[in-house]
This record gives structure tokens, C-alpha cells and sequence, in this order.
């Protein structure tokens, strides 16, 4: 490193700790319709602002989203992290406790009901994150799916107005995730979205699903939230991501020729090979 840029280094570290340091964090909990008690971290913006809620995957917990939650809030977004029981089924988790969490965020003082952004990772966050966005379609102005996949593939054939940013390395520990993020990001119709694709030379090898094996399969820090100290870039690119598309263009983010490009290769047959044209 250049001596002369340890001073800039160390400014910027001091400045960006002193901003996280100023954002209010709090551990809450809140019933479901059936009365479930769920568990989260609400971070509150210093001023009144759009919201966000994040989902975790199965084998981590909503602590392995406080760096960003920390950074939206400190970029003027509330946000909520909570807990999801892997072990639960979607028949008992939905709707009840992705109402309950949706209703807590938007209920709290300062937080813009009408501009909400969803995010979340693995199979059970990105499921979570696409069933929330449908089941409030008119609240939810934007989306981010780190290594997931869906059923909902027809909501995010119609959510032509819903901006989208969907991640995903090649060294995911569960393979079969990078195609399926692959199918995700060419369903969707949106002319706002991105797909941020890390390549490796080599996939990992796949050794079993994700919602079933937790501990069984090692983590390597290609899948979902463990991408953030791989790619130490990441959290930055979610943040930028909703703060443009909660804030600077609600509902809106820049429009990319790449959409155009990937869907004219599908047409011609060859899907497999345009997400990783798009890397970033």
C-alpha cells in the first residue's frame, strides 16, 4: 500500500464508524395474527424515511445482515432484520409472519409505509422476499435476492415496475442456487434490474439443498450473506441499490441495455451463457 493513502484510509474508517455509531439500534419482538412472538433489530434513521426489511438464510441469522442494515439506516432508511425458523414450513410461516413483520417496520414513527424495499438471502430469504413483495405489491418499491430461488416466477414475470438486483457467485456451496438465480433474473420483466454474478473458474461441488443440511455442508463464503467478506464491495452495492430506489428514483432505478441483450440471447437459445455476460 502507498504510504500516502493510509491517512485517507483511516479518515474514511473513522468517519464511516462515526456515522454507524450514531444509528439507533434496538432488539424487538412482535406477534404474528397466530400469535407467534418474532425476534429482529430495528435500525432507525436519524430523519424520516422509506423502509426496508431483510430475511436471512436458513443457516444464519438476522445478526449476518447488521453491517447493511447499519448502513441503510445511516443513509436515511429504517430497517428490520428478523429471525426465521428454518424448520417451519412456508404453509406455516406464510402469511402470518411476513405480515407481522411488514406491519411492524411500517407502524414504526418515520418510516414511509408507501416506500418499502424487501431483501434476503438463501433459499428461505429470497422466498420470503419475493411472497412479501406479491402479497404487497402496491408498498414494496424494490427488491434484493442474494442466492435464492422462487415458485413466484410469475409475479416477477408481471412486476414490470419493480426494480430488482439479484446476486450470486459461482463458488455458492449449493450450485444448483447459481442457475436458479439465473432463471430468477431472466423471468423478471422489470427494465430495472441487476444481476451482479461473482465467476469463478471452477464451481464448488454440489453436496446436498440448503434448508435441509444445516452444518453439513461447509461454508465457503459464496453463499448469501457470506459473500459480504468475500466481496467486501457487496454491502455497498445492496446500499446503493436502495438508496436509489427508495430514495433518489423511488420505484426506479437506471435503466441497463444488458436486459435487452440477455433476453434477445434467450430468444436465440442460449440462456445459460448471458447472466455471466453481465458479471460486475
Amino acid at each position: 500500500m502507498r504510504p500516502f493513502l493510509l491517512p485517507i484510509i483511516l479518515i474514511l474508517l473513522v468517519t464511516i464508524s462515526g456515522i454507524c455509531a450514531n444509528v439507533a439500534e434496538r432488539v424487538v419482538d412482535f406477534k404474528t395474527a397466530n400469535g407467534t412472538i418474532l425476534n429482529g433489530t430495528y435500525f432507525a434513521a436519524a430523519k424520516p424515511g422509506p423502509g426496508v426489511l431483510l430475511f436471512h438464510q436458513s443457516n444464519r441469522t438476522r445478526k449476518s445482515w447488521d453491517d447493511v442494515a447499519r448502513q441503510l439506516a445511516a443513509a436515511g432508511i429504517n430497517t428490520l432484520t428478523v429471525d426465521t425458523d428454518p424448520n417451519k414450513t412456508r404453509k406455516q410461516r406464510w402469511p402470518s409472519e411476513l405480515d407481522a413483520a411488514l406491519e411492524f417496520l411500517v407502524s414504526q414513527p418515520g418510516v414511509n409505509r408507501d416506500v418499502v424495499g424487501i431483501g434476503g438471502a438463501g433459499v428461505i430469504g429470497v422466498e420470503d422476499s419475493v411472497e412479501t413483495a406479491r402479497l404487497h405489491s402496491a408498498e414494496v418499491k424494490s427488491l434484493v435476492l442474494l442466492s435464492g430461488e422462487t415458485e413466484s416466477l410469475d409475479f416477477l414475470r408481471q412486476a414490470s415496475q419493480l426494480p430488482e438486483l439479484f446476486v450470486v457467485a459461482d463458488n455458492d456451496e449449493y450450485p444448483p442456487i447459481v442457475e436458479a438465480m439465473e432463471l430468477l433474473y431472466v423471468t423478471a420483466s422489470s427494465p430495472s434490474r441487476k444481476f451482479v454474478h461473482y465467476s469463478a473458474s471452477h464451481e464448488a461441488p454440489w453436496l446436498w439443498y440448503e434448508p435441509f443440511d444445516i452444518g453439513k455442508v461447509p461454508a465457503k463464503g459464496g453463499h448469501g450473506t457470506d459473500m459480504f467478506k468475500v466481496h467486501p464491495e457487496l454491502p455497498g452495492i445492496i446500499v446503493d441499490w436502495f438508496v436509489t430506489t427508495l430514495i433518489k428514483t423511488p420505484g426506479h432505478a437506471p435503466y441497463t441495455v444488458a436486459s435487452d441483450l440477455l433476453r434477445s440471447s434467450i430468444k436465440f437459445g442460449c440462456p445459460a451463457e448471458s447472466p455471466k455476460s453481465q458479471s460486475n
